[in-house]
């Protein structure tokens, strides 16, 4: 049988001053708008970011958190603002009763009783997001940081249109708004999901009157607008009142981790991924076979990637936790010779579900990164957005940015326009795991804001949403780009598989034949068609340099939630 395929793509944007790409258009011009302004890529970075916060409240938020890598080209030098989310104060490993009746979380590890760690009161972690993108700013950036953040306040001020991807996410969880009365009064029109503009229907607009005001105040005082006085007590006060544990104090600790990784090499490209391991893994995996010879589109390269993506989950998942407060092994899970321990063969795939290795013979401080600033605290998503930025200088920026599940915890703080991220969720619940529950602790991430290098100049990054699918596409999108010279635009938009150890998921756009090949090879084949709405790949933003000309290339995909722009 031969079926029709959706084919949908962006044009890729091609300019010589600076690209930005992102998950909304008023991202990609705000981006646009600080570099003419006469910022560089960092500024254009935050700039785009804080437009999200306004734009996508399903997905990301000043109350939720991210990871950045920059690449300096003056210096020359690689920094990760890693502003995950920590656990508040009076956080406990055995805070949750584990929900031992329904499958295992999306995230590989138990739900709780009552779903307490996804949704609701106890949910929200420390949130990260306004102290790591300041302290990217103020490290690195070039205009004023009230300059920087205009363009979200004045889109906020004016309210925000209603897009089909915010009214379609809305209208899924009316059940679930419904408990949170004052999210469901910001967000529903009369008990129902806003209309998007169409040719039916001029659309509604969210009221982010509360959000302009809050972002002011952070626009005037930096992150003691956010994380000191009147917010703070705000959040405090309606945590409180549910029942839950963030507290002023918690806001008023937390700083992020400042990183000089050490940048790990795949073919004649150097990279870093926001300190993440299961990236690390992966490429080193596949640096061991000259995936050109086999081309894209062939099954050597759809299984190489799918076991490569397997073990990565795997050894992680069983082993990582924050290094600065249990013995993780995240220098033995990034070494080259790990990854070459693990017995990948060309033509069977691993028993499933896979069995992870030991990385602790490979632990070495040599691997370890430099710490610019770490000072912890004592103590399938919608739920994330994307930015990358380049300017004529070179510096190139990769964002993932995040309030975990669409609309975080559901929780929003009343007067101030914020909605909690549901973090906790991503510690294991069980108190004996590595990444457990403790006060001060950062979760696993296992999605890599990805920038790469060839002979000292910045020439890719990679960042996207969609939980764990965003390892594979950012991963897809930097191979098909560095393997196979794919433009940046086709590098995103080319089929991808994933897996996390048991079934390897496969675009239908993948030729039958090559499905039935990875069945029989030992893959549990899970087919899936991409649509608007389903995500099963992730949202990808990418940028390209290219050494020759100078030109700066950058793509994005799905085309019907993403947006790019340069000049």
């Amino acid at each position: 049988m031969i079926k029709s395929q959706m084919q949908v793509s962006q044009t890729e944007v091609v300019a010589e001053n600076g690209v930005v790409a992102g998950g909304h258009p008023l991202e990609a011009e705000a981006g646009v708008r600080v570099m003419q302004e006469g910022g560089n890529a960092i500024d254009a970075l935050v700039a785009s970011a804080f437009v999200g916060f306004v734009v996508e409240p399903e997905s990301c938020g000043i109350g939720g958190y991210g990871r950045l890598s920059i690449y300096l080209a003056e210096t020359k030098t690689f920094v990760t603002i890693d502003h995950y989310v920590r656990a508040p104060l009076q956080s406990r490993p055995d805070m949750f009763e584990l929900d031992t009746e329904t499958p295992w979380h999306y995230y590989g590890h138990p739900k709780t009783k009552g779903l307490q760690a996804e949704r609701g009161y106890l949910s929200p972690a420390v949130p990260g997001a306004v102290a790591g993108l300041h302290e990217a700013h103020s490290r690195f950036g070039k205009l004023p940081w009230e300059q920087v953040l205009a363009p979200a306040i004045e889109i906020a001020k004016a309210g925000v249109p209603v897009s089909w991807r915010l009214s379609l996410t809305i209208g899924t969880m009316i059940d679930q708004l419904n408990q949170f009365p004052q999210l469901a009064h910001f967000l529903l029109q009369n008990g129902r999901a806003p209309n998007f503009k169409n040719a039916w229907a001029n659309g509604h607009k969210l009221d982010t009157t509360d959000l302009a005001n809050t972002l002011q105040l952070i626009a005037e005082k930096g992150p003691a607008g956010f994380y000191e006085g009147a917010i703070a007590a705000a959040i405090e006060k309606k945590i409180k009142a549910g029942g839950g544990i963030l507290t002023a104090a918690d806001l008023a600790a937390y700083q992020p981790k400042i990183l000089h990784e050490k940048p790990c090499r795949y073919r004649n490209s150097h990279y870093i991924s926001a300190y993440d391991q299961v990236a690390y893994e992966v490429l080193n995996i596949l640096d061991r076979f000259d995936l050109k010879q086999y081309g894209p589109n062939s099954l050597e390269f759809r299984h190489l990637v799918a076991e490569a993506l397997g073990h990565g989950f795997i050894d992680n998942k069983v082993h990582y936790g924050d290094p600065d407060y249990v013995q993780s092994p995240v220098a033995g899970l990034t070494s080259r010779a790990f990854a070459n321990s693990r017995n990948i063969r060309l033509d069977q795939a691993a028993p499933r579900p896979i069995q992870p290795a030991d990385p602790w013979p490979y632990e070495t401080e040599v691997l370890k990164p430099d710490i610019i600033s770490n000072s912890p605290t004592l103590g399938r998503n919608s739920g994330t957005s994307q930015m990358v930025t380049a300017d004529k200088a070179g510096n190139f920026c990769a964002l993932i940015t995040s309030i975990s599940s669409a609309f975080g915890s559901l929780v929003m703080v009343p007067g101030t326009g914020i909605i909690l991220n549901n973090s906790m969720q991503n510690f294991d619940p069980r108190p004996e795991h590595p990444n457990g529950i403790q006060p001060g602790k950062m979760p696993i991430f296992a999605a890599p804001s990805l920038v790469a290098t060839q002979d000292g100049q910045a020439i890719f990054a990679g960042a996207g949403s969609g939980g764990y699918r965003i390892m594979t596409g950012v991963l897809h999108a930097f191979l098909h780009h560095i393997d196979f010279d794919m433009p940046i635009q086709d590098a995103i938009d080319a089929p991808r598989v994933h897996c996390q150890g048991q079934e390897t998921a496969v675009d239908s756009r993948i030729p039958v034949e090559i499905q039935q090949k990875l069945a029989e090879m030992g893959h549990q084949v899970e087919v899936t068609f991409e649509t608007p709405g389903s995500n099963y790949y992730g949202r990808i933003a990418g940028i390209h340099r290219d050494l020759k000309t100078g030109l700066l290339h950058a793509g994005s995909g799905p085309a019907w939630t993403t947006s790019t722009a340069g000049f």
